[in-house]
């Protein structure tokens, strides 16, 4: 029953009323959008009219004083790799060939901090048992511990290997190692009736590579390489060598992947007995790739060695003379006797 003299319902606004609530906000929002410019007009030089927003230039700020990801306040955690072994005049001694049979790292002089040891010989036997296992290797029966325990001490360690000179393993491995001679192809024995090996076949290269890593994985400092490059003395006629080959080459080559599987700090050294370079490829440019050269003065006549290199070349850290007593200067090797 509806209420008698009034009705709720009055219907709805006019649409005009609407539209003109609309347009009198827009006229209020743009009139204060244009009054707010205004204070925001600059005339240039040329009388051209530009708008120049607070907030704009705010961000622009903002975004030219955000610090620079070099900048010097910045810390850098990157660790620098090792570029290199470091090369110091050093004074060492010779340790005795049975060295290893025992703990040596307990008996050394503390006045002296650099040992040269003999872990591998020319007959291709080792001075403590390697790690690995191949054919023509000749493991001693002195745990690799000892030479652990050395090379864990304060002591810089120089390993001394018969490189290329390895009668058992040339032995196991006449055809795919072996440095032949020429009228049998067959083993060349050099004065001290040792075999040797042959550099320019793989399995030569392999095997040396490992028989580094194993040093280094030892902890060892540098490894000095002796007997390496083609012997040059004895019947160097008969020694089978491939034609065409460039013995320097080869052996520089050899270095730089030597050096690839090595760790960046060990030093890379070799021993020169009177070998003549020209025979053993042992040339001044591939003795330059060596960190330190290892010569016995009554041998080699280490001036001459020394005027051959580059000039880079630091006698007294880089050239090392095998000795019996200490020298006035420069590096040496005491040798035992």
């Amino acid at each position: 029953m509806a209420t008698k003299g009034y009705n709720s319902y009055h219907g709805r606004s006019p649409l005009w009323k609407k539209i003109l609530i609309v347009v009198l906000v827009l006229l209020l929002l743009g009139g204060g959008v244009f009054l707010y410019c205004q204070n925001h007009l600059v005339y240039d030089e040329n009388g051209q009219v530009r708008l120049e927003l607070p907030f704009l230039h705010k961000k622009e700020d903002q975004t030219q004083q955000k610090p620079s990801s070099d900048t010097k306040d910045d810390v850098d955690f990157r660790r620098e790799e090792p570029q290199g072994p470091v090369i110091e005049t050093i004074g060492a001694r010779e340790l005795a060939a049975n060295a290893l049979e025992t703990d040596v790292s307990a008996t050394l002089p503390t006045d002296e901090k650099t040992v040269v040891v003999d872990v591998k010989l020319a007959d291709g036997t080792f001075a403590y048992q390697p790690s690995f296992q191949a054919a023509g290797t000749v493991g001693s029966a002195v745990s690799r511990e000892n030479l652990k325990k050395l090379t864990a001490s304060d002591q810089y360690v120089i390993a001394r290997i018969s490189a290329l000179g390895d009668t058992a393993y040339a032995k196991a491995h006449v055809e795919d190692a072996g440095l032949l001679r020429t009228w049998d192809q067959w083993l060349w024995y050099d004065y001290s009736g040792e075999c040797w090996l042959d550099l320019t076949k793989p399995l030569t290269q392999s095997y040396l590579k490992q028989v580094c890593k194993d040093l280094t994985d030892l902890g060892v400092d540098e490894i000095v390489l002796e007997n390496f490059g083609w012997p040059a003395v004895g019947n160097i006629p008969a020694v089978l060598v491939p034609d065409g080959t460039d013995k320097p080459a080869v052996i520089t080559d050899f270095l730089k992947s030597l050096r690839e599987s090595l760790p960046k700090t060990t030093a890379l050294s070799v021993l020169l007995s009177r070998n003549a370079p020209e025979n053993s490829g042992l040339t001044p440019a591939v003795l330059a790739e060596f960190d330190r050269l290892y010569a016995d003065p009554s041998e080699v006549d280490l001036d001459a060695l020394a005027a051959s290199m580059p000039s880079d070349f630091k006698r007294e850290s880089q050239l090392v003379q095998l000795v019996t007593t200490a020298p006035a200067s420069g590096s040496y090797v005491i040798v035992s006797d």
